[in-house]
């Protein structure tokens, strides 16, 4: 028996750990239609009590401070592991549009919301350059562990923008460069300065900054005046 199929699962092993220590590490990406994205093959990492600690869920819900009512997207939302806290946020009156690029990550959606009986979130497929939001749906677009994956990410933000109704939210969540522990490879991450940057450049001004996330920065974004 050659070496090879003996130690894929010790090498499947290995990267299931490392994906449960810190959500995403270069073997737990592959490439879809020449993008970067997490491999579903490791999805059951991405609701962990570990990623619980450091990604402190129900405080960044807390911190988006939605009232009852409101729409919101989950964009890229991967297993739904921020979509079900934020449908319990907003009521059964309000909207959550979970979205992702991948079939694999939408059945995963589609069983969450099934399972955890979630009747105000809608799942829809995305497309990589294109955010697939209706017009004027959402107070707040929730972007978490995303943003560093677009490709071209001022001209996604502008045609994220329609999505969102007057007063409407941007939130960026994503690995601080110079972060300890596990996550991104450390040239995948992005400064926070370049993501204000970018977002300015597409019409928005930084309103709200959190910091009480370990490893990551938390921007919350709004229209900049006259855009």
């Amino acid at each position: 028996m050659t070496a090879g199929p003996a130690s894929a699962p010790r090498r499947g092993l290995l990267l299931l750990l490392a994906a449960l220590a810190g959500l995403a590490c270069p073997g737990t990406m592959h490439e879809v239609e020449g993008r970067r994205v997490f491999n579903p093959l490791y999805r059951v990492f991405l609701d962990t009590r570990e990623r619980e600690r450091w990604q402190k869920p129900d405080e960044v819900v807390r911190a988006l401070a939605l009232a009852p009512g409101s729409a919101v997207a989950d964009v890229g939302a991967g297993t739904g592991y921020f979509s079900g806290r934020l449908a319990r946020a907003v009521g059964d009156e309000g909207r959550v549009f979970a979205t992702d690029v991948q079939d694999e990550m939408i059945r995963a959606l589609e069983e969450r919301v099934a399972r955890e009986g979630l009747r105000n979130v809608s799942v829809l497929r995305a497309g990589f350059d294109d955010p697939t939001l209706p017009p004027g749906c959402c107070d707040l677009v929730l972007l978490a562990n995303v943003y560093k994956e677009i490709a071209e990410r001022p001209a996604y933000l502008r045609r994220l923008t329609p999505a969102l109704r007057e007063g409407g939210r941007v939130a960026i969540i994503d690995f601080r460069p110079d972060a300890p522990g596990a996550g991104p490879p450390r040239e995948a991450r992005l400064p926070e300065a370049q993501v204000i940057a970018e977002l300015g450049e597409a019409g928005f001004v930084l309103a709200e900054r959190h910091d009480f996330l370990p490893r990551q920065y938390f921007l919350l974004f709004a229209r900049a005046p006259g855009g």
